[in-house]
């Protein structure tokens, strides 16, 4: 797999990915292959590989995921991934074209109170710093029409998820009333994988951390952070990250 230095690109056309280290070998031999994650069960319909557009976007797909794992603390159940079946089950009654007015309701409103819960988020917090200490910054190099459409469809955006609680937990700037992706939300066409040469492990000054890049990426840009991404930026705060890049 090629390595380049984060310094050294245009991060600003840049197509990112962020993955899990563990998952490097196996890129470097066989590429990126589309799939369904637990956390896309029952919302996603194909299997694809997603990406973010420049820094921007890679900010935002942060701030989503803090949204998400915050309301996702509704299906939480005792014992390491208990919730993932609960979890399904919700998905699956959402669907439901009877009770799925009803459930938005109800969901609506404990997702509106979880995110003024602070212990909610603070557990939602922990887990994102487990993910970005644990994770690391790929560079696709990818073909418009050929690997993905600018004008391909978000599918769940297209379905007939409550808009409200959609809203909740997707970045802030997203257009909900159109269903094609957003800039933070970008994927590849449906069943396509990315061969390992159009694949680049990103690093800075020898690190691959994606919290260390994340940080570089956020003190080189002129984005208002607490506007963009709210979410991302309180998480910063309360592990006094972003005190300390400027410090750095």
């Amino acid at each position: 797999m090629k390595v380049e230095d984060i310094k050294n690109i245009d991060t600003q056309f840049t197509f990112f990915h962020y993955t899990n280290k563990n998952n490097i070998e196996s890129i470097s031999k066989n590429g990126l292959l589309p799939k369904i994650g637990d956390s896309a069960t029952g919302i996603e319909i194909t299997e694809k590989i997603f990406f973010a557009i420049g820094c921007n976007g890679v900010f935002s797909i942060f701030d989503a995921w803090l949204r998400w794992l915050i309301a996702k603390r509704l299906t939480d159940l005792p014992g390491e991934k208990a919730d993932i079946p609960f979890y399904r089950f919700c998905m699956f009654v959402m669907n439901l074209p009877l009770i799925h007015y009803i459930v938005a309701f109800i969901v609506n409103i404990v997702v509106w109170l979880e995110f003024r819960i602070k212990p909610f988020k603070i557990k939602s917090f922990k887990i994102m710093k487990d993910i970005l200490d644990n994770s690391c910054f790929l560079k696709l190099d990818l073909e418009e029409e050929k690997d993905f459409s600018y004008k391909d469809i978000d599918e769940v955006k297209s379905r007939k998820f409550n808009k409200k609680m959609l809203k909740s937990v997707y970045a802030k700037q997203s257009k909900m009333n159109s269903k094609k992706m957003d800039y933070w939300n970008m994927h590849t066409f449906s069943n396509v994988s990315i061969s390992p040469d159009k694949i680049t492990l990103l690093k800075l000054n020898g690190s691959d951390n994606c919290l260390d890049i994340l940080l570089w990426m956020i003190k080189n840009t002129k984005t208002d952070l607490k506007v963009l991404s709210p979410y991302l930026y309180e998480f910063l705060n309360y592990y006094k990250l972003l005190d300390k890049n400027k410090k750095d």
